[in-house]
């Protein structure tokens, strides 16, 4: 790309910017609430682009070009999952959070299920959090990486992960909502901007496309079958919802109107919008860049396009994505281990720590460390994010939709529950090692477990 200092002047810029937003947010910071769920005061708009910012992270954006460039419209079908579990969650699931007011997951169990559904939870969502916060860094240090090929890959992971680290530590939940907001316009503005510059491309060469791409790239079920597509889109759509970087979100709104306003409308503007976005631009990396690494696809299109102004907002825009859901990850993880880990384990009294919110910086601080390493043991997004799912959903899905439209409890159902979260993911794993989840994703195996022993465990329950 020509005139390269003016693109990574525009990078700078932008890393300032955010950098200096989110460390300001810090003096808003008085305790551990206004640290882990922004002191339950978001209003719907900021709560609709931090719900977006969040999503559109390094699997969504870099990942997700990169599958898609392999998969063509199937990817575009099973992406659009990421979005719609929003509108389930903000009309059912996220009431129910804020009004009990909630920190986590895992704190939605141990208040409807008991104690020993609420640790296999808490263990559930560290694995989870964990493995979204290395996908986030493993997608930093690829951009770096591609714009910047002086940069190797361990020092592109390191700055941009000490980053994230540095103002979410400081600023907590209300730092993070702050630039997400900036982020997610930002974000939207460098994806149709990248759109718009590649679609006279894709005009020029439309008569030639289906001499250069194979048939299975413009099948909804890519060649792959249908089983594959129905149960790829089954555990993306399930491995999101309800995950411990939503789940916050669902506690932070001024009140329940504004939660719903706010997920609903995040998840109805990306699923008509950004798949489509993600497609084209895909096709126009298939189409100049015919043998790369998909993960790629995206770096090398704004490459291609050569325009350093452009490239700079595009390249900051990418940067938002990833960093946008780090830090949320990174967020929701630091809530985990302060409520789920040091209160209910450690501290164990009914009033608050005197040094809470000091204990959950060192935690973020801890937890965003162990996200490098992950990115640097595991440099793979849509695996990671996969193997993540897989083990998230199975347990998860099925007692929080039972806890939100059914209020019976009992020490039965709670016995239920567990057994049924701890054999789920047992199945779960169990089928990962066999290896065919080349045909069925694992999240489906497990949580068809999940269905058979709860449901045959009412049944049996009904009857006595």
């Amino acid at each position: 790309m020509k005139h390269p200092w003016i693109q990574y002047t525009i990078i700078l810029a932008y890393f300032i910017f955010i950098f200096t937003k989110g460390i300001r947010r810090s003096r808003d910071i008085d305790d551990s609430d206004d640290f882990l769920v922004a002191g339950r005061n978001i209003g719907w708009f900021f709560l609709l682009c931090t719900m977006g910012a969040t999503v559109i992270g390094g699997g969504a954006s870099i990942g997700a070009i990169g599958r898609t460039y392999e998969w063509g419209i199937l990817m575009l079908m099973v992406s659009s999952a990421w979005y719609i579990h929003f509108i389930f969650s903000g009309l059912f699931v996220a009431p129910y959070f804020r009004k009990e007011k909630l920190y986590t997951v895992a704190g939605y169990f141990g208040n409807r299920y008991g104690e020993k559904s609420r640790f296999v939870a808490f263990l559930l969502s560290v694995m989870f959090s964990v493995g979204m916060l290395g996908a986030q860094m493993v997608a930093f240090g690829k951009i770096i990486t591609t714009m910047i090929p002086e940069v190797p890959y361990v020092w592109a992971v390191i700055v941009g992960g000490g980053m994230v680290i540095l103002y979410s530590t400081a600023g907590g939940l209300l730092a993070v909502i702050h630039t997400d907001v900036y982020q997610f316009m930002i974000l939207i503005a460098g994806f149709l901007i990248t759109l718009l510059l590649c679609i006279p491309d894709l005009l020029t060469h439309a008569s030639k496309i289906k001499m250069k791409i194979p048939q299975e790239f413009f099948q909804i079920e890519g060649g792959k079958g249908w089983i594959f597509l129905i149960t790829t889109f089954l555990a993306f759509l399930l491995g999101e919802t309800f995950s411990p970087a939503y789940a916050t979100r669902y506690c932070v709104g001024k009140n329940i109107k504004q939660t719903k306003q706010g997920l609903v409308g995040a998840g109805v503007f990306l699923a008509v919008l950004f798949p489509v976005i993600l497609f084209f631009i895909a096709l126009y990396a298939r189409i100049h860049f015919p043998a790369i690494d998909s993960e790629q696809a995206l770096p090398m299109t704004i490459l291609k396009l050569n325009n350093p102004f452009v490239g700079g907002l595009i390249i900051a825009a990418l940067m938002c994505a990833v960093m946008s859901s780090a830090d949320s990850v990174l967020n929701s993880s630091t809530a985990i281990f302060v409520k789920d880990l040091f209160e209910k384990y450690i501290y164990k009294e009914r009033k608050r720590h005197p040094r809470e919110l000091l204990i959950a910086r060192s935690f973020s601080f801890s937890l965003g460390m162990f996200g490098i390493v992950m990115a640097l043991v595991l440099p793979n997004i849509i695996d990671l994010l996969l193997l993540t799912y897989n083990l998230w959903a199975p347990g998860i899905i099925v007692p929080v939709i039972y806890g939100v439209f059914s209020k019976h409890k009992s020490k039965q159902l709670n016995t239920l529950i567990f057994v049924t979260m701890v054999a789920s993911t047992l199945a779960t794993i169990g089928y990962m090692v066999t290896g065919y989840q080349q045909v069925v994703q694992p999240s489906i195996i497990g949580l068809g477990v999940s269905c058979f022993i709860f449901f045959s465990g009412r049944l049996i329950q009904n009857m006595k």
